[in-house]
């Protein structure tokens, strides 16, 4: 049976992506993973909430939600919420268990957000699993933007609410191609333990490059509200890398392919001055 715990200062610690959580039980990540719990520390001081989720008293999950107008999304949402993040830990990503665990947890966070906002947004992915969009269609949520691979989905609980949109895009990549030079921007936020242990991959894969002078490295943390609106890509994740211009995902990089894909974007040879 699952217990709920409204999300606090007392039991933040209880998150399973938090260090010590189950979701990272056995994992070896990179980057100072104290600052994942920092990031929730200063949400809750800007309004988030939500509850933990315990089973046979053990942490299994969680869901997260904040006000639009000081959630760290680029949506624009007045008087509704945003659903920042949910997660069910301990068993296969595919398991049938795993979706039903988190569709009987945002169920009670819609029926607790009702009480206060005008609607609930968030975004969604084609993704079975990750933030997937047929979980969030089967709970009432609707498209109203689309931005490959996500959709902005919303779920409105009071007539006439207004409709959120995303935010424009404003950050440019650079392309420093002419120069000769391997530009890469990218990405990260302390809200994600992967997030913050792959800043500290792809830092560790530039310094190994033998190349390292032809390379222009600049890391963005993407942890407020001003920063999502600021950073705002297309399209827009917590976690982005693009080389010279061109987007990658920086998820589907595995091992020693990250370095790999560096390597092979270093322009041949700098073109005379």
């Amino acid at each position: 049976m699952m217990d709920l715990a409204p999300l606090d200062r007392d039991n933040l610690s209880d998150l399973v992506c938090l260090p010590g959580g189950l979701e990272l039980a056995g994992k070896v990540l990179g980057g100072s993973l104290e600052r994942v719990e920092a990031w929730h520390r200063a949400r809750l001081d800007e309004g988030m909430r939500g509850f933990v989720a315990t089973r046979d008293g053990r942490p299994r999950g969680f869901v997260e939600i904040m006000p639009a107008e000081t959630a760290p999304f680029p949506i624009i949402a007045p008087g509704s919420c945003i659903l920042l993040c949910f997660h069910w830990a301990g068993t296969e990503p595919e398991a049938e268990e795993h979706l039903a665990q988190e569709r009987r947890m945002l169920e009670v966070a819609i029926t607790q957000a009702q009480r206060e906002f005008a609607g609930m947004a968030t975004l969604g992915w084609n993704h079975p699993t990750h933030y997937p969009i047929h979980l969030l269609s089967t709970l009432g949520f609707r498209e109203v933007a689309r931005d490959e691979p996500i959709a902005l989905a919303w779920l409105p609980f009071r007539s006439g609410a207004p409709v959120p949109g995303l935010a424009p895009t404003r950050f440019r990549p650079r392309d420093l191609s002419s120069d000769g030079l391997l530009a890469i921007d990218a990405a990260w936020s302390a809200r994600c333990p992967y997030s913050v242990s792959f800043a500290e991959r792809l830092r560790c894969a530039v310094e190994s490059q033998p190349e390292r002078a032809r390379i222009s490295l600049r890391q963005y943390s993407i942890d407020t509200r001003d920063d999502a609106f600021r950073l705002a890509t297309s399209p827009w994740d917590w976690g982005w890398i693009s080389l010279n211009g061109v987007s990658l995902n920086p998820f589907a990089l595995p091992g020693d392919a990250l370095e790999r894909e560096i390597a092979r974007r270093v322009p041949g040879r700098t073109r005379p001055a």
